[in-house]
């Protein structure tokens, strides 16, 4: 006879129910992982990922050619922390891991295909030789909204800046990209991520 059986046997309704909630509880869902911070930009011989973090969220874009007849990857969105420095990004076809160290990062297929390249993608390593720190933006508008991180046409948010509000940036690495940059705003309450306009910037440094 289990703890919690011999519990219901001889402790009230109100005890019980205490009991099994300690019993049925996963210890793991109160965990705290550890999270080291990648956002920037990631260069390699076959790609381009860049990252930025916020929470528990990894905002990303990746565009790099893999294979004998140069398939493409071209992929954005947003990875959810599950382990420590381990963050997956799902959709329908499949999961992709983004798994952080201190000396580098690689992205790896745990599941299924990543929709944004395809089947055969061997999955890419970076190493801190590749790595660029954020870049940091004035906002030169009155205004500038944030987009939802996803594939074009991304979706106009709530959030936003003001002008000459300071925000951090990397470039969007993926196709209808070059008039985006993936940007985290941090404010006295909250910090944000998400695409900004890069017409909306002054970032001259």
């Amino acid at each position: 006879m289990t703890l919690c059986n011999r519990a219901a046997s001889r402790w009230t309704f109100g005890v019980l129910f205490l009991v099994l909630s300690l019993c049925l509880t996963n210890p793991l869902e109160s965990r705290e992982f550890r999270t080291l911070d990648p956002s920037g930009v990631w260069k390699s011989l076959h790609g381009v990922l860049s990252l930025m973090l916020t929470g528990d969220a990894l905002s990303f874009s990746y565009s790099a050619v893999f294979g004998a007849t140069a398939h493409l990857c071209d992929g954005v969105g947003v990875a959810g922390l599950v382990a420590d420095n381990e963050y997956h990004y799902v959709d329908e076809q499949g999961t992709v891991a983004f798994i952080i160290g201190e000396n580098g990062l690689k992205m790896q297929t745990i599941k299924g295909i990543p929709s944004f390249c395809g089947a055969n993608w061997p999955g890419e390593e970076f190493t801190r030789e590749g790595y660029e720190s954020v870049g940091r933006c004035r906002v030169a508008d009155a205004k500038a909204h944030f987009y939802v991180v996803r594939p074009p046409p991304p979706l106009k948010r709530k959030a936003y800046v003001l002008k000459e509000d300071r925000v951090e940036v990397v470039p969007a690495c993926f196709e209808g990209g070059d008039a985006w940059v993936l940007a985290r705003f941090t404010g006295a309450k909250a910090t944000t991520v998400g695409l900004l306009q890069k017409n909306a910037l002054d970032c001259l440094k």
